[in-house]
């Protein structure tokens, strides 16, 4: 019972130090001088590290793989600072609110290209290049087009060589935006681009570019994979010794990009200098749910715009909020209840889409499309629909008006695929899949003489379960798009429903007293997201969800890992290759990738529920890990006790059940367990494919409360109890496997 009370009050502390962490005032940099014993995110591969340790002995640095990832990690406070070279965080900092570069540098350097030592007459040429390129102007367009004072980039012109007599290989890494970088056509583009196809231009030469880590390029040189290299490089006298440098093409060094202080004086107060009004939507960053009309719309209109992507709403509204982007695209319900539930947003008013939101429907299964269209017809003309749009759309934030549904309880259901976290249009309430979607679809199904099952799922998945024959229809505020139609049928259209911004509103009105205490705030979101509609009924249900997707994949996964370690080791070279094969594969899946396919491919013929898919895969994966286990364990226990038991009577198998077998569940326990909770954890996705875990639980409420935060911190909570209740019986397992600790 104290071992119980201590966890708990641990795991109480927890959530206060989390709520609480929004309030601490984080320690504004204004100079180098502030950073002598800071920590710096700097990336692989590059010197930067040695130049920190130069300027700061006592500094410390962690390793990135990429500039904008080093950025990303000062951003949200992992970091200090980082130290890169300038340009390239300039760019990076144009894109990414929340960032400012220091005055000071750490080194004033000089940026080139790279050839091999014996190589003179390509630096030759390139040197020649850049004189000419600065002489008739062209150099400065270019410095124009690649480092823009504000936004992004512009394109890249197209450069093409006639009679061509060669190929010329250039390395380079493309993660240097604005000199080497994908653009949204997953071209690589980029100033030194742009300069290496002119010298390939000049040369006749055919140019072929090899994207690698940057830490790659200079022994691709040398092993004359490439001919020339560049990637903001800066050239260094240790460099030289390996490689010839160009003449220098840019002059910059390394800065300092630390996170922008907070004014913090008694207010919280945004970063935002004034409100957006959606003129400067074309260099910012905005927000879209994966695979909306939204998304694709910035794309196709705003092609210089940073999109990031989201499977749900809430993800990009606490994105926004946090001041991550300028702008979320949503369709207008979404956007018109999120800005009356949170008054630091702001609904422009401009409309981006008129498309009409409509059911999707099997491209197999035309029949129930003509069924569904004729109910829609009569619903049009009799003011049915009418009725349902005022009923659920309400403009000035009044409640809803619920009415009865009439239902069919006996007959072949229609297998609905639904998103149910975009309000007013579909939602839980009262664990009850509700909204403008649900009403209309169960109105048909009446008229149809059919019941109505609902599978909830995240959007993106919502086309491939149509598609793979797990549901009959798709309702979900889908807009009926041209690429879509390519794999899926559509209705008749039944609500407008555009694509809108929201934005944050501007300084003077975002500005907020801390005069609430932490038990008031925390009471409220307890009360909004945990009491209010019984929404802890959806943490129970997705916390035994959980528990016993995890349960029963351990159990199966060890049985079905038991066997594959027979398999391995086996006198059959034949089940060895099939067990080897069977874990090689089962490791180089993603798991996220091996659920979606079993769900919606591999197991879809046999409609089999999600729960047991999930299991079912779960298992597969656990047993490829935990054979490994089981065997290496067994291989520690000495061949000589095995000797030693036969020589003592007892048969092969005997001596593996009370010899070997005990030695290798002590010795495979510690890991075991470890493996376990790893498996606990990865339930996490198992919402793709329609199954309502915990972390699904916390994105319905997340949808309803518009709280970004407090059901995160609360899932995380369960999560750790279910890890701990597991590790306890496995812990109890260890016991009676150990007579040492059993004993006692």
């Amino acid at each position: 019972m104290k071992k119980l009370n201590y966890l708990l009050s641990i795991a109480l502390l927890s959530v206060l130090l989390v709520a609480c962490s929004s309030n601490k005032k984080e320690q504004d940099v204004t100079n180098l001088d502030e950073l002598k014993e800071a920590q710096f995110a700097v990336v692989t591969g590059t010197i930067a590290d040695q130049l920190v340790w130069s300027k700061f002995p006592n500094a410390k640095c962690s390793y990135y793989n990429s500039p904008l990832d080093a950025c990303v990690a000062v951003q949200k406070g992992i970091e200090i600072a980082t130290a890169y070279d300038e340009p390239i965080l300039r760019n990076i900092m144009a894109q990414n609110p929340g960032l400012i570069m220091l005055p000071d540098m750490i080194t004033i350097d000089n940026y080139g290209m790279a050839v091999r030592l014996q190589d003179t007459k390509l630096k030759q040429s390139a040197d020649s290049l850049l004189d000419v390129l600065k002489k008739d102007g062209r150099y400065e367009k270019m410095m124009q087009r690649w480092f823009p004072s504000k936004g992004k980039p512009a394109p890249m012109p197209k450069i093409e060589t006639k009679n061509v007599n060669g190929v010329l290989n250039f390395g380079t890494s493309a993660v240097t935006e604005p000199f080497s970088f994908f653009d949204n056509s997953q071209q690589i583009v980029g100033f030194d681009i742009e300069f290496v196809s002119l010298l390939a231009q000049s040369q006749g030469l055919e140019l072929k570019v090899y994207n690698m880590e940057f830490g790659s390029l200079i022994s691709s040189l040398i092993s004359k994979k490439t001919d020339i290299i560049g990637a903001c490089m800066t050239i260094t006298e240790e460099r030289a010794k390996s490689v010839l440098f160009t003449k220098p093409y840019y002059t910059g060094g390394i800065a300092v990009v630390v996170k922008e202080p907070k004014e913090s004086k008694g207010k919280l107060i945004t970063n935002v200098p004034q409100i957006h009004d959606g003129s400067d939507i074309a260099n910012s960053a905005v927000g879209a749910m994966t695979g909306t009309t939204g998304e694709m719309y910035i794309r196709e209109h705003y092609p210089k715009a940073t999109i990031q992507c989201y499977d749900d709403i809430m993800d990009a509204i606490a994105a926004l909020q946090s001041h991550k982007l300028q702008y979320v695209i949503t369709a207008y319900t979404t956007a018109l209840k999120v800005a009356n539930k949170n008054s630091d947003l702001h609904l422009l008013p401009k409309e981006f889409t008129d498309e009409y939101a409509a059911i999707a429907f099997n491209k197999k299964n035309p029949e129930l499309l003509n069924q569904v269209n004729n109910v829609l017809e009569k619903f049009k003309k009799d003011g049915t629909l009418d009725q349902i749009i005022k009923r659920w759309v309400r403009k000035d934030g009044t409640p809803y008006e619920h009415t009865d549904i009439p239902k069919v309880s006996s007959g072949k259901p229609i297998i609905v695929a639904i998103a149910a976290n975009r309000e007013p249009m579909c939602f839980i309430s009262n664990n009850k899949i509700v909204g403008l979607d649900c009403e209309l679809i169960e109105r048909i199904a009446f008229e149809l003489g059919r019941p109505v099952q609902y599978y909830d799922m995240k959007f993106s998945a919502l086309i491939a379960a149509l598609e793979s024959g797990k549901a009959d229809l798709v309702i979900s505020n889908m807009t009926a798009t041209a690429e879509r139609r390519k794999v899926v049928n559509f209705s008749e259209g039944y609500f407008v429903n555009p694509q809108v911004l929201l934005t944050v509103k501007d300084k003077s009105t975002t500005e907020t007293k801390i005069n609430s205490t932490f038990i008031s705030r925390f009471k409220e979101s307890f009360y909004n997201n945990i009491i209010l509609e019984k929404r802890y009924l959806l943490l129970w249900n997705g916390f035994k969800t959980t528990f016993l997707i995890a349960l029963l994949a351990a159990l199966l996964g060890t049985i079905l890992g038991a066997i594959i370690c027979m398999m391995r080791m086996s006198k059959s070279k034949m089940l060895r290759i099939v067990a080897k094969i069977y874990i090689d594969l089962l490791r180089g899946i993603p798991q996220v990738v091996l659920l979606m396919l079993m769900f919606y491919v591999i197991l879809a013929p046999l409609n089999i529920n999600g729960v047991s898919v999930a299991i079912f895969t779960f298992a597969l994966n656990f047993a490829a890990y935990v054979s490994e286990m089981f065997r290496t364990s067994i291989e520690s226990v000495k061949k000589g006790q095995t000797e030693a038991g036969i020589a003592m009577g007892f048969s092969k198998v005997k001596t593996f059940i009370y010899i070997v077998l005990p030695q290798a569940v002590q010795r495979v326990l510690p890991v075991y367990k470890g493996e376990f909770i790893a498996l606990v954890k990865m339930t996490a996705i198992v919402g793709y494919i329609a199954v309502q875990d915990l972390t699904k639980a916390s994105d319905i409420i997340r949808s309803r409360t518009f709280d970004a935060f407090f059901p995160l911190i609360m899932v995380a909570i369960l999560y750790f109890a279910l890890a701990w209740i597991l590790t306890l019986m496995l812990d109890r397992v260890q016991v009676y496997a150990t007579p040492k600790k059993r004993v006692k």
